[in-house]
């Protein structure tokens, strides 16, 4: 039987996981509302513009379409993103193994739930090129900083959406074959 102080800590774990999970769902519908007509591919398509050559056209472009300003504005409120991406997919990777009951996926989910802010620390760094490419000279130092990070922090952001993934499965596979933790 688990201690009482276990169970709590749990139900604090799942209601936490499921509160930024949702501010993070609830921020993703409202940022693309909000930054309409930008949207997030171009977005995306600007971290990973690899080249001075791309970057400065996807500014161009933006500048020409009305967009330049909305361009601006994401890179402020990448930084709300990556505190609620940040939360949810940690709170996800430690709640989610534990509901596993297997002592390897639980100690998976505290090395991922670490793991992911890795990842935010990329996205700090990848973002503070990308607003120096925005509002400056667009060097090829800052182009290939995002370009690099973005892709270490999509990277890290997969395998730990996919541990979760696969910790449900191992989950549900248990629940269906009647397991009993």
């Amino acid at each position: 039987m688990e201690p009482p102080s276990a169970t709590i800590r749990f139900g604090r774990l799942r209601q936490l996981f499921w509160l930024f999970f949702l501010l993070t769902i609830g921020y993703m519908i409202w940022v693309r509302n909000y930054l309409a007509p930008l949207s997030s591919d171009e977005i995306v398509q600007f971290e990973i513009a690899k080249t001075v050559d791309r970057a400065q056209a996807i500014i161009g472009d933006w500048k020409l379409t009305g967009k330049y300003e909305q361009g601006v504005k994401s890179t402020y409120l990448a930084y709300l993103f990556m505190v609620l991406y940040t939360l949810a997919i940690g709170l996800g990777c430690r709640f989610i193994s534990i509901c596993t009951g297997n002592e390897i996926m639980i100690k998976g989910g505290k090395g991922f739930s670490w793991l992911i802010v890795a990842a935010t620390i990329c996205d700090v760094a990848e973002n503070i090129a990308l607003s120096r490419t925005l509002r400056g000279p667009v060097s090829q130092w800052n182009v290939t900083l995002a370009y690099d990070l973005a892709r270490v922090k999509f990277s890290i952001v997969i395998v730990c959406l996919l541990f979760m993934l696969a910790c449900l499965l191992y989950w549900g596979i248990g629940e269906l074959a009647g397991e009993k933790k």
